[in-house]
């Protein structure tokens, strides 16, 4: 078997910017605002009213919040706990952030199960971290059948929307799993990738 490159691509809050968002998502724009301000007790209140009310976004950042220590201390569980909320109400990076901390077991109990049950979720809708950190979980078969058509597809398909080295380096594994893979499992994979829509 020939070496496979590891960047795991650890939780990172991805903040947004106020003006990425529609007027009717204001309160959340007006809470981003104080947090890029430094205004933290205002975020932090903001976000939690919205949060209150199912706001996957604002769940999400209580947890960015939460494990940077932006204006709280820097608390692993309590991150854990948000991003699990914001996954479980469909927010794609929460759900990468969530499988990260399963596949480090980081705030909570590592689980190699959870850890690609959200990089599946998250993949699903296009979110090419987890499309990398799932095509190394299909070549290495932590927590399912080792797969290197599945791992092909998903590194081909993070390769598509990562850029710098983090592309680089799914390149250089997807490329290592091509030349193990048989001619029909090559084409196989490739329409795999093809064929792939995010939800």
């Amino acid at each position: 078997m020939r070496k496979f490159l590891f960047a795991v691509l650890f939780s990172a809050g991805c903040l947004f910017t106020a003006a990425t968002f529609a007027a009717n998502d204001q309160p959340f724009a007006d809470a981003l605002t104080a947090l890029q301000t430094k205004k933290f007790a205002q975020a932090m209140s903001a976000f939690r009213t919205l949060a209150e009310k199912g706001h996957d976004r604002a769940e999400f950042m209580l947890g960015v919040m939460h494990e940077q220590g932006l204006g709280v201390a820097k608390d692993d569980r309590r991150a854990a706990d948000w991003y699990l909320r914001a996954a479980r109400n469909g927010n794609a990076s929460a759900q990468y952030n969530i499988a990260v901390f399963r596949q480090l077991g980081k705030g909570v109990e590592r689980s190699d199960a959870a850890a690609l049950k959200w990089h599946s979720a998250a993949a699903a809708q296009g979110h090419h971290k987890a499309q990398n950190n799932l095509g190394a979980i299909y070549f290495t078969g932590a927590g399912v059948a080792r797969n290197l058509v599945e791992a092909w597809k998903w590194l081909t398909l993070a390769a598509d929307g990562l850029t710098g080295q983090d592309r680089k380096v799914a390149l250089q594994n997807r490329d290592r799993i091509e030349s193990d893979l048989s001619a029909d499992a090559r084409v196989e994979a490739k329409r795999r990738a093809a064929a792939f829509k995010s939800r």
